[in-house]
């Protein structure tokens, strides 16, 4: 395809991977819906998580990580193509059926590391579009296995590549956490030999939350439960890695795709949940680690945002970000390695259909809209003093605001119009909005 064309990939080794011209192993693990402070390592004193735990412990913890949008669906294609969601036409969250989905004209992270030698897999919730050409074996992937959206979404289906394979009714949904987990591992155990890129996506703790019994821990309630399955999943995962002796030439990030749905979710002084642009919807926990390469024991405190993660991991393979398309994030390995600062080059923004609802430019905080409702007037905050944004510095600060605006104003003047679809929805076990039924 055409967009081949423009994909400049280096073929020699960099320093920063390792000694030999084999670039380094990649697993990406995202939670679904996990708060700020859901994780003892930020903070939680009601939850266990040693594995995740440990990986902070044996790397970096970040403290102001964003991602690219309040919901999933925009969240995860900012991700994956390194872009604002809505250069990638993905703007809110898809339902099943969806006419839309991630365009085949968009490079995904996957795609480019497979001109380097890697082999690629998907795990776990998509939400990026379920139908067959939307799918991930469509966009980069040599393997998929997973749900096509969201656990609250029906009917709920696993798919095999771009194949329905199952139904997962009643008790089966309990071990589909498992199931993944075990399926990566497969593939960990395959491709041992090759680079390797993993993207593997929890389905937890988004309700609905279906355990086993015997992993609903006593004492907690079901979303701690799901917290400690998910933590005590991701440990299989990594122990595979050191296991196989993969370990040394292994980076693994985990995160979260957003802010929590329910109240369980813990943000800490933090204001807002999914779908809010405050820092509750949208700051969530970021770990790296990478023997030998990332130094244990880290904390930065410097803000990154999910879609830098493109340029960086093409910077880690040996490859060239291509040049024919806007990218917004910037190559954060020396934030990750310790090695150094980066100095932004644009703020932050979030975007809801084509308006600008937030903006972070240094420590500033502007806020434009809530949702698609524009506010009255800007609300300004210093998140350096006030990561609560508790108090509007709007009517202090006019200068900043003016500023903000002007910037916010600029970025909209480029957006594209969004027109707000609606679509049938077949199943009868599902509402209007794709929810599943009480």
């Amino acid at each position: 395809m055409i967009r081949w064309l423009t994909l400049l990939l280096f073929t020699i080794s960099i320093g920063a991977s390792c000694e030999t011209d084999r670039p380094p192993n990649i697993v990406w693990i995202w939670a679904d819906n996990l708060a700020y402070q859901d994780l003892a390592c930020y903070g939680n004193e009601s939850v266990e998580t040693p594995n995740i735990d440990r990986l902070a412990e044996g790397g970096v913890r970040f403290t102001q990580y964003y991602i690219a949008h309040t919901v999933c669906s925009p969240s995860r294609a900012g991700f994956l193509t390194g872009r604002q969601p809505h250069r990638v036409g993905i703007v809110d969250v898809l339902r099943p059926d969806s006419p839309s989905g991630l365009p085949d004209d968009e490079i995904t992270i996957a795609e480019a590391l497979k001109e380097r030698g890697y082999k690629t897999a998907a795990y776990g919730k998509w939400h990026l579009g379920d139908r067959k050409e939307f799918l991930p074996i469509h966009h980069g992937f040599d393997t998929y296995f997973g749900l096509p959206y969201s656990m609250d979404m029906l009917p709920t289906l696993l798919i095999k590549d771009d194949e329905i394979v199952e139904r997962l009714d009643g008790d089966k949904v309990q071990t589909i956490t498992e199931r993944l987990v075990d399926s990566a591992i497969e593939f960990i155990e395959e491709n041992r030999e090759d680079p390797f890129f993993i993207y593997f996506n929890h389905t937890i703790p988004h309700p609905p939350i279906n355990l086993k019994p015997e992993d609903r821990r006593e004492g907690k309630t079901l979303y701690q439960s799901a917290v400690e399955v998910m933590d005590r999943e991701t440990g299989r995962l990594i122990d595979c890695i050191d296991e196989l002796g993969l370990r040394e030439n292994t980076l693994i990030v985990f995160s979260s795709d957003n802010g929590p749905m329910v109240r369980d979710g813990e943000t800490g002084v933090l204001r807002g949940r999914i779908r809010d642009a405050h820092e509750g919807g949208i700051r969530v926990p970021m770990i790296a680690n990478w023997p030998g390469k990332i130094p244990e024991k880290r904390t930065v405190e410097e803000p990154a945002i999910a879609y830098d993660f493109f340029p960086t991991f093409l910077h880690l393979a040996g490859a060239e970000v291509p040049t024919d398309r806007i990218y917004d994030g910037q190559d954060i390995w020396p934030l990750l390695s310790g090695e150094g600062e980066i100095e932004r080059e644009n703020p932050f923004v979030w975007i809801y259909f084509d308006r600008v609802t937030a903006l972070r430019s240094g420590n500033w905080k502007l806020h434009l809209g809530d949702r698609e409702r524009q506010l009255e007037e800007p609300t300004l905050y210093d998140l350096a003093t006030d990561p609560g944004e508790s108090r509007s510095l709007t009517a202090e600060r006019p200068e900043v605001v003016e500023a903000l605006v002007k910037k916010a104003e600029e970025i909209e003047s480029d957006l594209p119009f969004v027109w707000n679809l609606k679509y049938p929805v077949r199943d009868t076990a599902k509402r209007p909005s794709g929810v599943r039924r009480e």
